[in-house]
């Protein structure tokens, strides 16, 4: 325990929390609490051909209950039901057995069954009883129930909820579905979620999958997967590992977000579902509709084969206002503004989702699955851009208020569109002998970002004029435009159209693509272990990945014939956050296709260092071999074991000198070996109280964009220019995590849990400025990813679920969910230069939401906020170092059952219209303040 303590690591918070984490929910285990219902489980056997037990769990609904913990009492063998309501026990001795049946909104109940030395049972277990409301629940609580039986029953700590839960939550993607589990926190774009940070990590510290196959990036700068990619439709249930086992990639530092989709023999039946529904943004009031629909079926009416559909399409159009500042540092030490851009967005986002899934139980022993799924995200934006360069400031310029010599102000429209594409193809199957099973999985999976096109029309002010500053006000500071003798001229931008010059025409086009093929075999062995049933599992797995990023970049500077500013300009105003500014007329949006052939001729040119140094080429093959082994007591599991992954990185990309404007292709490759233990620890009290204990080891490796070896080379000519280069040689962070929770579960559908981790990290990464040293460059500043030495990152997490049923009436409809996160991290900067927090971490996460169920309505109130977190690093001035504020977003939905199978529901979403603001080292220098509006929809959704 010791090596893992770092300087700056708290002993006594990790003390007191654990006795928090142990304690809260002790008290709770004690609590008198409303038992499960008594439903009788209803029971039918068919006679086996061997010495099992096998069977199907249901309710009478005939739903498939997974997750149900089942016991043979009196012996150590117990196992779960699996999503299609599974379970298993080969390889009896000859006798009576008494099975228990244990999940969460039931009381626990036994079934006598007997087993001789050649025959056992196969059973049909439904809990039914017409007389009985059937859980006593409804609305998120019937939604939740299966989640939480799955959380319960898993050997090591994850966090799992439902897709009929989290279709309460206006979430339109993955990311915002996210932020409702403890431990996770979003970042946004555009009011929406994108990425997720686990347990205030950096981005590329968790990784992301679909039913297992690990889903690519599609973005060339980082790992990190883009989850506003994906619809929250596609769905079944989200789990997130937060302490992984040697089954699992290694590459989940902070956890593995694993997506599970649902296939036809996941329920009895015929599946058919559907939801449509429209609103409006309130900023631009702009529309807005979402449809979703799924079908599923048995081939033959048997449950042995069956296919499932589902298809999901939306859409939004809103009005972002948009300021940002960057700022400098002046001789006298004080701040002042570099560059503001007010930024004024017409957005237009089209999500599209497919999903199909093929099931094949040849029979108890065998079963083969076939599944795709297919997500597109298109962004299409028109953004109407001031942009104001500030120099020569006068020498009593402060932070709050001052004036610039000379102020550049270009007015810019651009029209962006960019589309992800994400794609996972997987086939596998089990197939389980009378000594051992084995599971296979083959799966490709890959993701494109292109952007067919991004174009730029720009016009310049002519007069370049004095231009005064108050920041009083950070997020909404005023300005003043001065005459040469100080006085005011204006206190708007709306210049005259004489007064704007044309000044360029450009296009970027290009975009990136990461691929993955995958296959895995594992093998399972059960047996016993002295008084221990033993549960020995080892395996490989193969990851072959590539990935490459393409750009390509053309300017017109020339401009013959170019248009005047009053023949470009239309009949709209740029006013944005509520008319507090005025910037002028907006920019026609159909200049491309008016003004093509004046622009794209000869003078249109290729910008040569632009359109060659972000592009590269890489490969990434990762060999996995891992074996594990779960022993079970009566009430305790162990599960222990290692894991082992070789990676080879290999490179191209171009050395680029921008003095002479000649590229050379550069390749560079490298190997390495890590070794992952892991030991995990499931212990269940008395009194229920479950205690998980963890330790386990993770991998974050580079980015690519970070290994490939290019090199770019400014002002060689007077020896002492700047060099930014990739660098191969970057180690992959390393990180020893150790994770303490107490769950207590409570019937119906409740729970309480309190929890403490430590990751003990080494190699951090980091963007770093240094000399370079040695050879041709000698003496050149260089900037280069790098290593710092170690690091760590702390929390808590405490996590409350309940219904209060217990209360009299109309009360007993009332329900909460309560929980906080909190986190502290600090990492070395490479080369000695200091400390710093993580990206990511933010110090609280708080996530409430108060519900209210009855037989017909349903709806929630949810609360999310996330304290500030450093989003990117200045080494050279840490006091620049980029941060995101603290954000909370309250949201509202309601369902009403019209019938049996139709509901109508409402969603509206950032009630309290909250604002986006990023800042560089201190609040008063705002880097970024953003508004978005609130947004509601209005729809009807239907289960037949």
């Amino acid at each position: 325990m010791k090596a893992l303590l770092q300087p700056g690591f708290n002993p006594r918070f990790k003390r007191s929390s654990l006795m928090l984490a142990i304690a809260a929910a002790g008290i709770f285990s004690g609590a008198v609490l409303a038992q499960g219902a008594d439903v009788p489980l209803t029971v039918s056997v068919v006679q086996l051909d061997s010495p099992a037990i096998r069977g199907q769990l249901s309710d009478d609904r005939n739903v498939l209950l997974q997750g149900a913990i089942i016991r043979l009492v009196g012996t150590n063998r117990e196992t779960t039901t699996d999503r299609q309501g599974r379970f298993r026990f080969d390889n009896l001795a000859a006798g009576t057995y008494q099975l228990e049946v244990s999940y969460l909104g039931y009381a626990v109940k036994q079934v006598d069954v007997l087993v001789t030395a050649e025959q056992g049972a196969a059973l049909t277990l439904r809990f039914a009883n017409n007389q009985v409301e059937v859980l006593n629940i409804v609305g998120s609580r019937d939604a939740q129930s299966r989640a939480l039986n799955i959380q319960r029953a898993s050997d090591n700590l994850k966090s799992v909820v439902s897709s009929d839960y989290l279709g309460r939550f206006p979430d339109d993607n993955v990311a915002e579905a996210m932020q409702r589990l403890v431990g996770a926190s979003i970042q946004r774009d555009q009011g929406e979620g994108k990425y997720v940070n686990v347990r205030g990590a950096p981005l590329e510290f968790a990784n992301v999958s679909i039913d297992g196959v690990q889903v690519p990036s599609p973005d060339s700068s980082t790992r990190a997967v883009d989850l506003d990619t994906i619809p929250s439709d596609i769905i079944s249930l989200l789990e997130l590992t937060k302490a992984i086992t040697p089954d699992m990639d290694a590459d989940a530092i902070a956890g593995n977000i694993n997506i599970v989709t649902q296939g036809a023999l996941d329920s009895k039946g015929r599946i058919l579902r559907g939801k449509v529904s429209g609103g409006r943004n309130e900023k631009g009031n702009g529309d807005a509709y979402k449809l979703n629909l799924t079908y599923g079926d048995k081939f033959n009416g048997n449950e042995k084969a069956g296919f499932l559909f589902s298809g999901q399409h939306s859409e939004t159009n809103r009005v972002t206002d948009n300021v940002e500042h960057t700022w400098m540092q002046l001789d006298s030490g004080a701040y002042v503004p570099q560059v503001t851009e007010f930024k004024d967005y017409e957005l237009k986002r089209i999500r599209s989702g497919l999903s199909g899934r093929f099931d094949l139980r040849v029979d108890d022993n065998k079963h083969f699955y076939l599944s795709h799924n297919y997500s597109r995200f298109e962004d299409n934006e028109f953004r109407d851009t001031l942009l104001i360069e500030w120099e020569r400031h006068t020498a009593d310029s402060t932070q709050q208020q001052g004036v610039a010599g000379r102020a550049t102000f270009d007015k810019e429209l651009r029209h962006r569109t960019f589309v992800n594409r994400i794609n996972t193809s997987v086939v596998g199957g089990r197939i389980d002998m009378d000594t051992f099973s084995t599971d296979f999985q083959l799966s490709h999976s890959s993701a494109k970002q292109s952007y067919p096109n991004r174009d730029y029309l720009i016009y310049r002010e002519r007069s370049r004029p004095r231009l005064a500053y108050d920041f009083s006000n950070p997020d909404l500071p005023t300005f003043q435009v001065l005459n040469n003798a100080g006085e005011v001229v204006r206190t708007d931008f709306n210049f005259a159209p004489a007064d704007m010059n044309w000044r360029r025409y450009e296009r970027r086009t290009g975009g990136a693509e990461e691929t993955e093929q995958a296959a895995a075999l594992n093998f399972t062995l059960p047996g016993q272990w002295r008084s221990a049933y033993s549960e020995l599992k080892f395996g490989v797995k193969a990851r072959l990945k590539e990935k490459e990023n393409d750009e390509n970049r053309f300017r017109n500077s020339v401009g013959r014939n170019a248009p005047t500013f009053a023949e470009a300009i239309i009949d709209k105003q740029s006013r944005p956050f509520d008319g507090f500014y005025n910037n002028g007329p907006k920019l026609r949006r159909d200049f491309v296709s008016v003004y093509r052939d004046i622009f794209e001729n000869a003078d249109f040119l290729d910008r040569g260092a632009a359109s060659v140094t972000g592009d590269y080429q890489a490969k990434e093959d990762i060999y996995a071999a891992y074996a594990q082994n779960k022993l079970d007591w009566d009430n305790t599991t162990v599960l222990f074991g290692a894991r082992v992954e070789q990676t080879k990185n290999s490179g191209d990309a171009f050395e680029y000198d921008l003095d002479t404007d000649t590229a050379t292709l550069q390749q560079a490759s490298k190997r390495y070996t890590k070794f992952f233990p892991s030991a995990h620890l499931r212990h269940e009290l008395d009194s229920g109280l479950i205690i998980k204990a963890a330790y386990s080891t993770g991998i974050r490796r580079p980015n690519f964009v970070d290994l490939v070896p290019y090199f770019i080379i400014e002002d060689r000519e007077s020896g002492r220019g700047t060099v930014d280069i990739g660098n191969i040689e970057l180690k992959p962070t390393y990180a020893h995590n150790l994770d303490l929770t107490g769950e207590y579960y409570m019937p119906p559908v409740g729970m309480i849990s309190a929890g403490v981790f430590y990751k003990k990290l080494s190699d951090p990464i980091f963007k770093a400025r240094s000399q370079f040293v040695g050879g041709d460059f000698d003496g050149f500043n260089m900037v280069r990813p790098e290593n710092g030495d170690s690091g760590y990152l702390y929390g808590l997490e405490l996590n409350w679920q309940q219904t209060l049923d217990f209360l009299p009436g109309a009360l007993s409809g009332l329900g909460f969910i309560a929980n906080y996160t909190h986190t502290k991290s600090q990492a070395d900067l490479p080369f000695g230069i200091g400390k710093t927090e993580l990206n990511g971490t933010s110090r609280h996460t708080v996530n409430l939401a108060l519900q209210y169920d009855i037989e017909k309505f349903s709806s929630q109130l949810a609360y999310n906020y996330r304290s500030e977190y450093i989003d990117a690093f200045d080494t050279a001035n840490p006091d620049l170092n980029l941060y995101w504020d603290g954000r909370g977003t309250l949201d509202f939905s309601a369902s009403y059952k019209l019938t049996k199978q139709l509901s109508l529901f409402v969603e509206a979403t950032n009630l309290t219209d909250s604002k986006a603001i990023r800042y560089q080292g201190e609040r008063g220098r705002v880097y970024e303040h953003e508004q978005f509006g609130r947004a509601w929809q209005l729809g009807v959704s239907g289960k037949f």
